[in-house]
């Protein structure tokens, strides 16, 4: 059982991304296995869930529940208070009382959720800015936006469904986080050019709950620009076409294409995390080499499906999609494809074989998963200089051939595309989303753009 539940896993999201290189320089790839269904949602919670899904407060698997627009439960309705209370913790305001404001109803009245979150939020010593004043919980969550009504009023003796309550729940969360000024920081800076205006954001493209929310300012510079700039669109993009250059289609398999001696390699890591010998079999080597480190982050307490579908990337493209904001590409799946497979057979086999021999050691996959870890941690707070430390410990940005292909004249063309949409005529404003490891390692886009002469800050 051990078994099947963790091959699942893999196969479901192996090839989504590495943790090293893959995460922030923008390799995505396309999901294989079985792709998860679209959840039936109301027009109404989208823009919203896509936001509060990403906190943490509620089970992701709610969304395949057949029941997510039935009324919620009294046990359904615990574990979504406790992950707001969680979530709400880390404001790191004090309580007045340990004790959550369950109620015993057996119906979840809109009266009863809505008052419950009120007297969740008034549990903390919250400062003036809340404007708690004692007014009644209703009143008091109506006039800040966190409960609406339909035409036909709050209708609060009507049963609460789970997205109604999961959606006020993610409300709450973003009002008191905005409220107290907190936030994940996140890497992003300012470029100028006459009337021109873009904003660059460092994407970590696998995501925690903790970089959600974001300050409200990054949230802010995404709303106020006209477009928004990406390496790939990995929602929208041809993701075939990639999957068609990971894969063989000379009728062999990989025992064919590399030595003895690479192959038994791979197959001694496969035992190790008991999975099965042929699971690599028909990719080629630069496709096992991106997904051989996320294997270690299989086996960590965050949850795969989770953080790849909360990259930072994947929230700004899915919320342009619902904003109807045009969605631009530096690059594109089909570049960034054919600049992995285009190198030589020998030298992704030799790639392989240094990551393999990573892997093997008693702590490599872990560390990997610890590095990406930390990364996460730095993105959140806002540290470019532990962020960048950490990069430089791991791999030595900037040098070596692996490097130089990765980045390099890759840097230099987005950094032209991006100087074009500077030069514009008119007044733009744009917001651009790119691996984090091209805006914060030196040399890379933001030298490239301080070098045309543009006024280039760093946001704090």
């Amino acid at each position: 059982m051990k078994l099947n539940k963790r091959w699942s896993k893999l196969t479901r999201w192996a090839g989504t991304g590495a943790l090293s290189l893959a995460l922030l320089l923008g390799y995505v790839l396309p999901v294989h296995g079985q792709t998860p269904e679209a959840p039936v949602i109301s027009h109404w919670s989208v823009t919203t869930l896509n936001e509060g899904e990403k906190y943490g407060i509620f089970p992701l698997a709610w969304y395949e529940d057949a029941s997510f627009q039935q009324d919620i439960s009294a046990e359904k309705f615990t574990i979504l208070l406790e992950g707001t209370a969680k979530k709400l913790d880390r404001l790191g305001l004090k309580k007045k009382n340990a004790t959550l404001p369950l109620t015993k109803d057996k119906v979840m009245t809109r009266e009863a959720v809505t008052t419950a979150l009120y007297r969740l939020l008034a549990n903390y010593e919250l400062p003036a800015a809340f404007e708690m004043n004692g007014e009644p919980p209703i009143d008091y969550m109506k006039k800040k936006g966190l409960v609406n009504g339909t035409s036909a009023g709050l209708e609060l003796k009507q049963p609460t469904t789970v997205e109604q309550a999961t959606v006020m729940a993610s409300r709450l969360v973003e009002f008191a986080y905005d409220t107290v000024g907190a936030g994940a920081e996140g890497l992003m800076w300012k470029v100028t050019n006459d009337k021109n205006t873009m904003y660059l954001l460092g994407s970590i493209h696998v995501g925690i709950p903790e970089m959600y929310p974001m300050q409200k300012d990054i949230r802010e510079a995404y709303e106020e620009s006209d477009e928004l700039w990406v390496e790939a669109d990995i929602i929208n993009g041809d993701s075939d076409y990639f999957t068609q250059k990971m894969v063989y289609t000379d009728g062999k398999t990989l025992k064919d294409h590399v030595s003895a001696e690479t192959y038994q390699k791979l197959q001694k890591l496969l035992a190790k995390l008991e999975l099965p010998a042929n699971s690599f079999d028909a990719y080629k080597p630069f496709a096992i080499s991106l997904s051989v480190p996320s294997l270690g982050y299989v086996e960590t307490d965050t949850d795969l499906q989770f953080g790849m579908l909360s990259g930072i990337d994947r929230y700004f493209l899915t919320k342009a999609m619902l904003d109807e904001k045009p969605i631009n590409e530096l690059e594109g799946i089909k570049l960034q494809a054919d600049l992995l497979s285009g190198v030589p057979a020998e030298q992704q086999e030799k790639e392989l074989n240094i990551i393999l021999d990573v892997a093997l050691t008693e702590k490599g996959l872990q560390e990997n998963a610890d590095m990406l870890k930390n990364m996460q941690t730095e993105w959140v707070e806002g540290d470019l200089g532990g962020f960048t430390e950490i990069m430089t410990e791991h791999g030595d940005f900037g040098e070596g051939e692996v490097n130089q292909r990765l980045l390099g004249e890759r840097d230099k063309n987005m950094a032209i595309k991006l100087a074009e949409v500077l030069e514009k005529e008119g007044e733009t404003t744009s917001f651009v989303v790119v691996g984090a490891a091209h805006f914060s390692m030196k040399g890379m886009v933001i030298d490239h753009l301080r070098a045309k002469g543009y006024d280039v800050q760093q946001l704090k």
